[in-house]
């Protein structure tokens, strides 16, 4: 039998219920750097020997291949749903090699959609990759959003690649041509606008999202990378119409749909101004249809079903390492 060690940040709720179904045993190395570092050195003196060591992101790395340096037969499969692979080529030279090096230690990924895989496949071509799509864990089926409202939504960290710079600018340009749309940031990256406007609601972190699910009409995430949000699917479980960057997680499932036009070529603030007009004057009918088909695609990735897919997909993975 196995013996299989999750090590987690926190965990991310998502990837706590798929760690789950494989194992009981659980180590956090922590979520900031002084957090790490101590847990690392403290992970120095266990000599408990796992065969497989599941790590949350990149910055459990070292955790796990000091593990597999005292034995070599420990097997690392990395889950694979930060920015880590996507940031790799513009890390500068001596982060990059040292993150290189932690990575070569690595026998498999789980990635978080094909996206993740994509990419992950362009750095290690020999290496076993698989994915499965996480799922809202804050869905509100119940709530049918306000469709004819001007208000749009965004929910994320502050991490710049998310770009929620680039919508406030969209927005501005929207309402300088005397349009009257709101736009409201829900999350940390409230701490990186600097921008005062009349129509700019920065809320910051929200325990409850439903106010703004029952107000809003759009959800618009145009990262310059988004492995695979979840506030895409809890947006798209109340009606809100998604528009995201073909660089999101979700952009595969809404083309697999047939709603290639709510997924923007690129993020440029005039692109996705122009989305949201095209998108605001469509009918009623055309709108209603559109909320009913998102709420009925979020629906179809729930814990029970991609927590049955991550443990599919795990096994398989193992048995190719």
């Amino acid at each position: 039998m196995r013996t299989i060690l999750f090590t987690h940040q926190g965990p991310h709720k998502v990837h706590g219920k798929y760690a789950e179904t494989v194992t009981n045993n659980w180590y956090r190395y922590g979520e900031h750097y002084p957090e790490i570092f101590k847990n690392l050195i403290k992970s120095l003196f266990d000599y408990k020997i796992y065969d497989i060591i599941l790590v949350e992101g990149g910055l459990g790395l070292p955790h796990a291949v000091f593990k597999k340096i005292k034995n070599s037969k420990t097997r690392i499969i990395l889950l694979n749903a930060d920015t880590l692979l996507f940031d790799l080529p513009r890390m500068n030279s001596l982060k990059k090699k040292v993150i290189e090096i932690l990575l070569s230690y690595v026998d498999g990924f789980i990635a978080i959609s094909p996206l993740n895989k994509r990419i992950a496949s362009s750095h290690f071509y020999n290496k076993p990759i698989v994915y499965v799509y996480p799922y809202g864990s804050n869905n509100s089926f119940e709530i049918n959003c306000n469709l004819e409202s001007n208000d749009i939504l965004f929910i994320g960290n502050e991490e710049i690649c998310k770009r929620f710079d680039l919508l406030v600018d969209a927005v501005k340009i929207l309402n300088d041509e005397g349009y009257e749309f709101n736009l409201y940031l829900v999350g940390l990256c409230v701490n990186k606008v600097d921008s005062n406007y009349p129509w700019l609601h920065k809320e910051g972190f929200q325990e409850n999202l439903n106010k703004y699910f029952k107000k809003c009409s759009m959800y618009v995430h145009p990262a310059d990378f988004d492995s695979c949000p979840v506030t895409v699917f809890e947006s798209m479980s109340s009606g809100l119409i998604p528009v995201i960057t073909e660089n999101v997680g979700e952009a595969d499932i809404l083309k697999e749909n047939g709603m290639n036009c709510l997924v923007l070529e690129n993020n440029e603030p005039e692109m996705i101004a122009e989305k949201i007009i095209e998108i605001s004057e469509h009918d009623e009918n055309w709108k209603k249809n559109v909320s009913l088909k998102c709420k009925e695609i979020s629906s179809n990735y729930n814990e029970e079903t991609q927590s049955k897919e991550f443990k599919k997909v795990f096994e398989e993975l193992v048995d190719q390492l």
